[in-house]
Protein backbone atom coordinates (compact mmCIF):
# COMPACT_ATOMS: atom_id res chain seq x y z
CA UNK A 1 0.00 0.00 0.00
CA UNK A 2 1.14 3.53 -0.66
CA UNK A 3 2.75 4.95 2.44
CA UNK A 4 2.18 8.48 1.23
CA UNK A 5 -1.56 7.88 1.10
CA UNK A 6 -1.52 7.37 4.87
CA UNK A 7 -0.85 11.10 5.27
CA UNK A 8 -3.94 13.26 4.75
CA UNK A 9 -3.76 16.06 2.19
CA UNK A 10 -3.96 19.52 3.75
CA UNK A 11 -6.28 21.81 1.82
CA UNK A 12 -5.10 25.45 1.71
CA UNK A 13 -7.66 28.15 2.51
CA UNK A 14 -7.47 29.54 -1.04
CA UNK A 15 -8.58 26.18 -2.54
CA UNK A 16 -12.08 24.73 -2.37
CA UNK A 17 -12.48 20.97 -2.64
CA UNK A 18 -15.75 19.13 -3.14
CA UNK A 19 -16.24 15.37 -3.20
CA UNK A 20 -19.19 13.89 -5.08
CA UNK A 21 -19.07 10.11 -5.31
CA UNK A 22 -15.70 9.18 -6.78
CA UNK A 23 -15.06 12.63 -8.27
CA UNK A 24 -12.93 15.28 -6.58
CA UNK A 25 -13.59 18.85 -7.75
CA UNK A 26 -10.83 21.36 -6.88
CA UNK A 27 -11.00 25.08 -7.54
CA UNK A 28 -9.05 28.23 -6.70
CA UNK A 29 -11.71 30.66 -7.91
CA UNK A 30 -10.31 30.99 -11.44
CA UNK A 31 -9.52 27.41 -12.44
CA UNK A 32 -11.57 24.30 -11.71
CA UNK A 33 -10.06 20.84 -12.02
CA UNK A 34 -11.82 17.47 -11.74
CA UNK A 35 -10.26 14.10 -10.96
CA UNK A 36 -12.14 10.80 -10.84
CA UNK A 37 -10.53 8.29 -8.48
CA UNK A 38 -10.68 4.52 -8.81
CA UNK A 39 -13.94 2.92 -7.63
CA UNK A 40 -12.13 0.97 -4.88
CA UNK A 41 -10.54 4.10 -3.35
CA UNK A 42 -12.49 5.66 -0.47
CA UNK A 43 -12.39 9.48 -0.15
CA UNK A 44 -13.09 11.29 3.12
CA UNK A 45 -13.16 15.07 3.38
CA UNK A 46 -12.90 16.89 6.69
CA UNK A 47 -12.82 20.65 7.18
CA UNK A 48 -9.25 21.20 5.99
CA UNK A 49 -8.01 17.72 5.03
CA UNK A 50 -8.70 15.10 2.41
CA UNK A 51 -7.98 11.40 3.06
CA UNK A 52 -7.76 8.55 0.57
CA UNK A 53 -7.77 4.90 1.61
CA UNK A 54 -8.78 1.38 0.56
CA UNK A 55 -10.55 -1.39 2.47
CA UNK A 56 -8.67 -4.17 4.25
CA UNK A 57 -9.88 -6.75 1.70
CA UNK A 58 -8.47 -4.71 -1.20
CA UNK A 59 -5.00 -4.32 0.36
CA UNK A 60 -3.99 -7.69 -1.13
CA UNK A 61 -4.64 -6.56 -4.70
CA UNK A 62 -1.51 -4.90 -6.16
CA UNK A 63 -3.44 -2.95 -8.80
CA UNK A 64 -5.78 -1.32 -6.27
CA UNK A 65 -2.82 -0.44 -4.03
CA UNK A 66 -1.07 1.20 -6.96
CA UNK A 67 -4.22 3.11 -7.91
CA UNK A 68 -4.43 4.46 -4.36
CA UNK A 69 -0.94 5.97 -4.67
CA UNK A 70 -1.65 7.25 -8.19
CA UNK A 71 -4.91 8.93 -7.21
CA UNK A 72 -3.33 10.40 -4.08
CA UNK A 73 -0.45 11.91 -6.05
CA UNK A 74 -2.72 13.34 -8.80
CA UNK A 75 -5.03 15.03 -6.29
CA UNK A 76 -2.06 16.38 -4.30
CA UNK A 77 -0.43 17.74 -7.48
CA UNK A 78 -3.64 19.48 -8.56
CA UNK A 79 -4.08 21.10 -5.14
CA UNK A 80 -0.43 22.23 -5.05
CA UNK A 81 -0.63 23.48 -8.65
CA UNK A 82 -3.81 25.45 -8.03
CA UNK A 83 -2.18 27.10 -5.02
CA UNK A 84 1.13 27.91 -6.76
CA UNK A 85 1.67 26.97 -10.44
CA UNK A 86 4.45 24.57 -11.35
CA UNK A 87 7.33 26.14 -13.28
CA UNK A 88 9.93 24.73 -15.65
CA UNK A 89 12.69 26.74 -17.29
CA UNK A 90 14.19 25.61 -20.60
CA UNK A 91 17.67 26.75 -21.57
CA UNK A 92 18.81 26.91 -25.18
CA UNK A 93 22.52 26.22 -25.76
CA UNK A 94 24.27 26.53 -29.10
CA UNK A 95 25.66 29.15 -31.43
CA UNK A 96 22.79 30.87 -33.25
CA UNK A 97 20.10 28.95 -31.34
CA UNK A 98 17.27 31.17 -30.11
CA UNK A 99 13.59 31.33 -29.28
CA UNK A 100 10.99 34.05 -29.67
CA UNK A 101 7.31 34.38 -28.91
CA UNK A 102 5.10 35.44 -31.83
CA UNK A 103 1.42 35.68 -31.01
CA UNK A 104 0.26 32.23 -29.94
CA UNK A 105 3.38 30.46 -31.12
CA UNK A 106 6.97 29.87 -30.11
CA UNK A 107 9.47 30.10 -32.96
CA UNK A 108 12.66 28.11 -32.34
CA UNK A 109 15.81 28.57 -34.44
CA UNK A 110 17.84 25.47 -33.59
CA UNK A 111 20.43 25.19 -36.36
CA UNK A 112 18.13 23.50 -38.85
CA UNK A 113 17.28 24.64 -42.36
CA UNK A 114 13.88 25.75 -41.05
CA UNK A 115 12.44 27.21 -37.85
CA UNK A 116 10.44 24.97 -35.53
CA UNK A 117 7.04 26.52 -34.77
CA UNK A 118 5.20 25.29 -31.67
CA UNK A 119 1.58 26.21 -30.91
CA UNK A 120 0.92 27.27 -27.31
CA UNK A 121 -1.37 25.14 -25.16
CA UNK A 122 -4.29 26.73 -23.28
CA UNK A 123 -3.30 25.53 -19.81
CA UNK A 124 0.40 26.45 -20.02
CA UNK A 125 1.61 30.05 -19.67
CA UNK A 126 4.83 30.72 -21.60
CA UNK A 127 7.30 33.59 -21.31
CA UNK A 128 10.49 34.19 -23.27
CA UNK A 129 12.51 36.66 -21.13
CA UNK A 130 15.48 36.45 -23.51
CA UNK A 131 16.27 34.45 -26.60
CA UNK A 132 18.06 31.73 -24.61
CA UNK A 133 15.34 30.93 -22.03
CA UNK A 134 11.74 29.75 -22.11
CA UNK A 135 9.74 29.87 -18.86
CA UNK A 136 6.67 27.61 -18.74
CA UNK A 137 4.07 27.62 -15.92
CA UNK A 138 0.95 25.55 -15.37
CA UNK A 139 -1.35 24.33 -12.61
CA UNK A 140 -1.19 20.81 -14.10
CA UNK A 141 2.09 18.99 -13.68
CA UNK A 142 1.19 16.52 -16.46
CA UNK A 143 0.28 19.16 -19.05
CA UNK A 144 3.40 21.15 -18.18
CA UNK A 145 5.62 18.08 -18.51
CA UNK A 146 4.08 17.09 -21.85
CA UNK A 147 4.52 20.60 -23.26
CA UNK A 148 8.11 20.92 -22.02
CA UNK A 149 8.97 17.51 -23.49
CA UNK A 150 7.45 18.56 -26.82
CA UNK A 151 9.67 21.67 -26.92
CA UNK A 152 12.85 19.91 -25.77
CA UNK A 153 12.36 17.09 -28.28
CA UNK A 154 12.92 19.54 -31.15
CA UNK A 155 16.67 19.52 -30.41
CA UNK A 156 17.80 17.14 -27.69
CA UNK A 157 21.14 17.97 -26.03
CA UNK A 158 24.06 16.61 -28.02
CA UNK A 159 26.22 14.20 -25.95
CA UNK A 160 29.46 15.67 -27.35
CA UNK A 161 28.95 19.43 -27.02
CA UNK A 162 25.65 19.53 -25.06
CA UNK A 163 24.07 21.86 -27.63
CA UNK A 164 20.29 21.87 -27.74
CA UNK A 165 17.28 22.54 -25.51
CA UNK A 166 17.90 21.64 -21.86
CA UNK A 167 15.65 21.60 -18.83
CA UNK A 168 17.19 23.69 -16.03
CA UNK A 169 18.19 21.54 -13.08
CA UNK A 170 18.50 18.29 -15.01
CA UNK A 171 21.94 16.75 -15.39
CA UNK A 172 23.01 15.81 -18.91
CA UNK A 173 25.98 13.52 -19.45
CA UNK A 174 28.52 14.45 -22.06
CA UNK A 175 31.19 12.24 -23.55
CA UNK A 176 34.69 13.10 -22.41
CA UNK A 177 37.89 12.95 -24.49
Amino acid sequence: MSRLANVPINIPKSITVEVSGQEVIMSNGKITQNWTVNEKVVIKKDESTLSLSISEADKKDAFIRSMLGTDYRHVLNFINGLEKPFETILEIHGLGYRAKLQGGKIVLSLGKSHDDIIELVDDVAVEVPNEREIVCRSYSKKKLGDFVHHISSKRKPDPYKAKGVRIRGRIYRTKKD
